[in-house]
């Protein structure tokens, strides 16, 4: 990390503009600035003092685990996602960008991001500019054609604001490679790319994208459409110079939770408020098994696809009827990345067990300092999390470096549910 325990327990950051913590230049971890994204992989695991380094070795070991699922006691709850035909997705249109970017790949190419429709590789995604689990073939190393072909299947599987989301999470990174003259590691291309399966109208498939900042599973089976796990993120959030000035992202689902923790009253609010310190770095005053070094408060992170998350806050059956739908509207921001269809029936499919799902929230209630927050129930788990700097130097969560991760529990996440009632039908 660019901080360190010992700032965290001293500093006090009153500014909140990401160019007054940016890491000089001449500071040894931006050198050598040409080096690539497997000689940075390197240098990182080099380093046994890197935080990174133990984190990403637990990885590996979660990644060669058989997979089971996001629950919340270790009991997969069963039948909770069926196959659904007025899902109404754009499968269809997909296959067609999809066997366009097979057209548009060589031989070699093809082969190196190519995978069985349920292979473990589905799992390998993580959100560092660092590779742990290098599969796939990275953007940055494809043929003009086929990076266009790429976001050519990013346009038909997504809702149009779900691809101005994720390209905008590519130039973010882009603007972090130009402020840490690290181009070569972060860049608008720096993400692996695996096809899984054969693209096909009435069989499932899918793909993954994933890299710094962005990780996406796209699944789909004749008109259902799932995506998950995905994590969107942003350090810092806002293009502030260059040809991409004034974008920003994530602003809605930031805006969102806290209109919605607002919204409740003051002893919702208390039953909704985790116990932890939203300046903790270090998972010290969070409870036993709440606390994810690599993702703070954020728990259903990279490689924790069988985690345990017990529900935590203020129950759905606790809420007003207006409070119960801005939830589902809150659900249904993350969910945006949806095609109209899709995004209809997953939100459905929420609402079923509303009286289950849960929110909680982390921090003060205002509109200057950094929060967490939690929406979790038997179909989706909703996180969104201010953090504190990795590539700019604030030792505290500042609100222009979020993570949001969203997981499809129960089997959901990778379509797996799906696949696996598909499989069993033939």
């Amino acid at each position: 990390m660019a901080n360190s325990l010992s700032d965290h327990v001293k500093i006090v950051e009153e500014s909140n503009s990401f160019r007054d913590y940016l890491l000089p230049l001449d500071t040894p971890r931006l050198h050598p600035s040409d080096r690539d994204a497997r000689t940075h992989a390197k240098m990182v695991f080099g380093d046994p003092k890197v935080f990174l380094t133990p984190v990403a070795r637990q990885w590996e070991k979660n990644y060669q685990q058989p997979y089971k699922g996001f629950t919340t006691n270790g009991e997969v709850i069963p039948n909770l996602w069926k196959y659904n035909a007025k899902a109404n997705g754009p499968t269809e249109a997909m296959a067609t960008a999809a066997k366009a970017l097979l057209e548009a790949a060589t031989e070699d190419e093809s082969k190196a991001f190519r995978y069985p429709v349920d292979a473990r590789e589905w799992r390998s995604w993580s959100n560092p500019e660092v590779i742990v689990v290098d599969c796939g073939l990275r953007m940055d190393e494809m043929s003009k054609p086929l990076r266009s072909a790429v976001h050519g299947l990013l346009k038909a599987s997504l809702s149009a604001e779900g691809y101005t989301k994720v390209h905008t999470a590519m130039l973010m990174n882009d603007f972090l490679g130009d402020l840490t003259k690290l181009k070569n590691v972060m860049n608008a291309d720096s993400y692996h790319f695996c096809l899984f399966g054969e693209p096909s109208d009435s069989k499932p498939w899918g793909f993954n994208i994933f890299g710094h900042h962005l990780c996406l599973n796209v699944f789909t089976l004749a008109g259902e459409v799932v995506v998950g796990p995905f994590f969107v993120g942003a350090e810092p959030n806002i293009i502030d110079e260059g040809p991409h000035k004034g974008l920003e992202v994530l602003n809605r689902e930031e805006t969102a939770g806290l209109a919605f923790m607002k919204s409740l009253s003051s002893e919702q609010q208390a039953k909704a408020t985790l116990k932890g310190d939203i300046n903790d770095i270090d998972g010290s005053t969070m409870e036993c098994g709440r606390w994810n070094p690599a993702d703070l408060r954020g728990l259903g992170g990279a490689h924790q696809d069988n985690r345990i998350v017990p529900y935590e806050g203020l129950s759905a059956k606790d809420m007003t009827p207006s409070q119960r739908k801005a939830l589902v509207d809150l659900i249904g921001v993350f969910n945006e990345i949806l095609p109209d269809g899709p995004r209809e029936l997953f939100l459905q499919r929420v609402e079923a067990h509303l009286d289950d799902t849960y929110f909680s929230w982390i921090g003060p209630v205002n509109d200057t300092t950094p929060f967490y927050f939690r929406v979790h129930g038997p179909i989706v788990m909703n996180e969104f999390d201010h953090h504190n700097g990795v590539w700019l130097a604030n030792a505290l969560p500042k609100k222009y470096h979020i993570h949001t991760i969203q997981r499809l529990p129960n089997r959901g996440d990778y379509g797996r549910a799906l696949y696996d009632e598909w499989e069993s039908k033939q």
